[in-house]
């Protein structure tokens, strides 16, 4: 298939023999300078779908060229993890979409101090991430109360944890779901529940690590230390 000029993420996406380009793709097309050439636009679906399309000098409309299909990961990865605050939020969307996360989940703990997100604004930083990194999926964004979905998913946890018991390892997120809480630290009731359940605790060597940077390394952990 012919190496794009640009790839724009369309989810859904339904291949037609023509389409028109959105305002915001003309801006991203006119930003990168290529409205007055002639190149090959890569629409992709978030599901494996590749679809190319010719773009002729300061046109809105694109022609069919050709398809592929990238199969689906068998073995899905994500993380838990409490709500960044601020800006930071954006910072952790592209690095672990970039890094190749599947999922995130997003916690609403006791101590959390964001408990919200604007989920449509988030999705555009994973689309516009996802094109600059060439990730054939999109990163799924979900946010749930705490308690409910630790109890949910107890038998497939690890808690990234500052005083964590055992130290961690290459192996130890095998088919497991890191959790990260929030910088304010778990609640008494949430290690309490933790300490109940056997829930195992790991910690990092060096400092304590921000909410958004522990998530960023055990992506990293997840998605290149596990097959």
């Amino acid at each position: 298939m012919v190496e794009p000029g640009l790839i724009l993420f369309r989810i859904p996406f339904q291949k037609k023999e023509s389409i028109q380009l959105t305002k915001e793709e003309l801006n991203h097309l006119r930003a990168l300078r290529l409205q007055n050439e002639f190149t090959t636009i890569q629409i992709r679906d978030g599901e494996g779908g590749l679809f190319n399309y010719v773009y002729s000098p300061n046109s809105k409309e694109l022609f069919f060229q050709t398809e592929a299909f990238v199969p689906r990961k068998t073995h899905r990865k994500k993380i838990a993890i409490a709500l960044p605050k601020g800006n930071r939020l954006d910072f952790f969307l592209q690095k672990v979409t970039e890094i190749g996360l599947d999922e995130v989940v997003f916690l609403v703990f006791r101590h959390s101090i964001r408990k919200e997100f604007n989920l449509e604004r988030a999705e555009k930083i994973v689309k516009e991430a996802a094109a600059q990194s060439k990730q054939t999926e999109i990163l799924k964004l979900s946010i749930e109360s705490a308690s409910d979905w630790l109890e949910a998913h107890k038998e497939s946890l690890v808690v990234f944890h500052p005083f964590g018991k055992n130290p961690f390892v290459m192996g130890t997120l095998q088919n497991k779901i890191p959790v990260i809480g929030p910088e304010g630290g778990f609640h008494e009731d949430e290690e309490n529940w933790m300490e109940q359940n056997k829930i195992e605790r790991i910690t990092l060597p060096g400092g304590v690590l921000r909410t958004e940077t522990c998530g960023i390394v055990a992506a990293s952990f997840l998605v290149y230390g596990t097959e």
